[in-house]
């Protein structure tokens, strides 16, 4: 049964009754024109001895000739960054790319593990959650990161979202973790952590130790998160710490990690290996391999001092480095390879000692996937932006003629824009509160009677970074459950996080970066499923912000036609204006100046604008009711206050006689009705 069925039973939106599922493709295109392994050319489903004649067909080693035809095929670039630097000054810039190009053997199918020495119990795993054919980020980092000779590079990698870069760095670090063991035979009493991957967000931490454990499994490999209070190591409390007692006795109640594997938000690791009597951190000497996922946010400013400074506890020399992102700035990634260097130069590594350094990227940079529909809708103004939003969650009935004795064609209602689930993606946790209020009730909890616990869990669902820890866990477990259809949230789950079967996206406010609307985009449409929608309302406020976004949505498809389909036409997108350089910061930092929270610095008039832009279905002359009748409170209350200080003085002069107490007391028994 198909389970979008399943959701859409009871919102009233119809399945079309021989509606085919499309052929899952992979993010980059041309990949469909690959080896097929799942079906024969006839269409049968394949025996066992075809799968085991493409397995042996796929194991030969390919000439460089081949690698090149694959690489293009699936738009992968591999490059040596050391010697792209190091090239002589006089040859073109052409020339130096081209010898800084890189063409190792690619991973075909997971089967091919198998000649490596690969951990069976991994290899089982990946059986088991049904892992045939990698992906291009997988086909091609996995080889590198697996070079079974000892030549494992520090690595930069962009892919697109949803193309399974979680899986690509897991796959490698399990198998070396686990080599690593039967090569020491560790007890599990002696067990550390010998890698650390940082996540920006708590949600994305527990995303990857989920996958992690499923990939773990019967592996002798440990994977976990870290949480508040834990500790790292035995010898902190003695070697680190000093001879304090009540510190000692406060380290030896914190639970120790016994894990190889640790995933963290950088803060919390921060706060864990920094010492309590100064700002020195602990050094992570057993720490051998470092992965940064989301990294251009973990490098951005918000989380930049943090991370370095993790980064710099990890003194191992033979410390190897990988950093995975959909979109990833030549700052960014100027500033991890000068960090790169730096460190290698304060350890004193030697320069033939130092591993390579490569960048793998996977399609275009910056750009969205090819098979999601982008829209963009113009809404004049906030209610207008509620309004349609609405008729996106619940589409007006069309005008249907039902007088079956009319001879007029009668008129089909068009398939909606958008079905559940989706998310709604807001600048601010005052407006997604405000936004989530508003359409609480739109949907109902329930459908169909039912007396099962689940059944009163609302359809509509907010999640933002003040709620507690055991809020979020449970709403993010029920939308994977498929109790939640509309998830109302801020960037908090822009990165990273995979909703399998999410139909939509849609940026009630514009992102304040394109990259920001990449990785919102990329929350559908993920692992090449097609038919994902990322709508997006602007205003006449957000319209000189609107190029950045229209540049990647027309890079997408690489035609112009894209982006007049998404809403914008040629001559709109010419006439846009171009941002200055402290107009994106500021937008970056703080988003849309109309749509930020109101501060106590604001004056009368801000204030006023900043009303005008709240989340709200009242028109401006209710506002102007409502406003009115609470200065006309306010007023009541002030001379009231008035009235009472003065009484209260009269009784001062009048020297204390119980009389006139008396009478103001009873006017205070009524003001509740004023």
């Amino acid at each position: 049964m198909d389970s979008l069925r399943l959701l859409t039973r009871g919102s009233g939106f119809k399945v079309a009754p021989n509606s085919t599922p499309r052929s899952q493709e992979r993010p980059s295109s041309g990949l469909a024109e690959s080896h097929s392994r799942e079906t024969s050319p006839s269409g049968k489903k394949r025996k066992r001895a075809e799968y085991e004649a493409d397995s042996n067909a796929s194991d030969k080693t390919l000439s460089q000739d081949e690698i090149r035809r694959i690489q293009k095929l699936h738009k992968i670039k591999i490059t040596d960054l050391r010697a792209l630097r190091n090239e002589a000054e006089h040859e073109s810039r052409k020339v130096q790319k081209e010898a800084s190009r890189l063409y190792p053997q690619p991973l075909q199918t997971f089967s091919t593990l198998r000649n490596t020495r690969t951990n069976h119990a991994l290899l089982a795993n990946l059986a088991e959650q049904a892992y045939r054919e990698p992906t291009e980020v997988q086909l091609a980092t996995i080889p590198l990161l697996m070079p079974g000779d000892g030549t494992e590079p520090n690595l930069l990698t962009v892919a697109p979202t949803g193309s399974g870069k979680t899986l690509a760095f897991l796959i490698p670090l399990i198998d070396k973790v686990s080599k690593a063991h039967q090569a020491e035979d560790h007890l599990t009493s002696q067990r550390r952590v010998g890698a650390i991957i940082l996540a920006p967000t708590k949600e994305l931490v527990a995303q990857i130790v989920n996958e992690g454990r499923k990939l773990t499994e019967h592996t002798g490999v440990r994977i976990t998160a870290f949480k508040k209070g834990m500790k790292l190591h035995e010898d902190i409390a003695t070697a680190e710490h000093g001879d304090s007692a009540s510190e000692a006795e406060d380290t030896v109640k914190r639970p120790l990690v016994r894990a190889d594997i640790l995933v963290s938000t950088p803060l919390s690791l921060l706060n864990a290996i920094t010492l309590s009597s100064s700002s020195t951190p602990l050094h992570l000497r057993h720490v051998h391999h470092l992965i940064l996922d989301e990294a251009d946010v973990l490098l951005d400013p918000l989380f930049r001092d943090q991370t370095l400074s993790i980064w710099s506890a990890c003194t191992n020399p033979a410390l190897r480095t990988s950093l995975w992102s959909a979109t990833i700035g030549s700052n960014i990634e100027e500033l991890a390879l000068s960090t790169i260097t730096a460190r290698e130069s304060t350890l004193k590594i030697q320069p033939t000692s130092r591993p390579p350094l490569l960048r793998c990227i996977i399609g275009l940079k910056d750009t969205s996937l090819p098979n999601i529909t982008h829209k963009l809708i113009y809404a004049s103004t906030e209610a207008g932006k509620l309004t349609g939003l609405r008729q996106l969650i619940r589409p007006p009935p069309s005008n249907t003629n039902t007088n079956p004795a009319s001879s007029k064609p009668q008129s089909k209602q068009p398939p909606p824009l958008l079905r559940p689930p989706f998310l709604i993606f807001t600048q601010t946790i005052p407006r997604a509160t405000a936004l989530h209020s508003e359409l609480q009730y739109d949907i109902p909890p329930s459908t169909s009677p039912s007396t099962h616990p689940d059944s009163n869990v609302p359809r509509i669902a907010l999640l933002h970074s003040s709620l507690t820890t055991p809020q979020r866990t449970a709403i993010m477990h029920n939308v994977r459950a498929g109790k939640i259809w509309i998830l109302i949230t801020t960037d908090l789950l822009s990165r990273g996080i995979d909703f399998r079967g999410v139909n939509g996206v849609v940026n009630y406010d514009i992102p304040t970066t394109s990259a920001s609307y990449v990785h919102r985009a990329g929350r559908t449409g993920r692992a090449g499923r097609n038919g994902g929608v990322c709508v997006t309302f602007y205003t006449r406020e957000d319209v000189r912000y609107l190029r950045p976004i229209a540049n990647v949505i027309g890079k997408s498809r690489g035609d112009a036609e894209s982006a007049s389909a998404s809403g914008l036409p040629p001559w709109l997108l010419d006439a846009l204006p171009v941002l200055t350089k402290q107009a994106k910061k500021d937008l970056r930092e703080r988003g849309v100046d109309v749509r930020r929270a109101v501060k106590e610095s604001d004056d009368k008039k801000e204030r006023r604008r900043k009303g005008r832009n709240a989340i709200g279905t009242k028109t401006g002359y209710e506002k102007k009711l409502e406003n009115r009748r609470r200065g006309m409170v306010e007023g009541s209350r002030r001379r009231k206050a008035r009235e009472q200080h003065g009484q209260q003085s009269n009784d001062g002069v009048d020297g204390g006689e119980g009389d006139s107490g008396s009478g103001s007391g009873g006017e205070d028994d009524f003001a509740g009705f004023d």
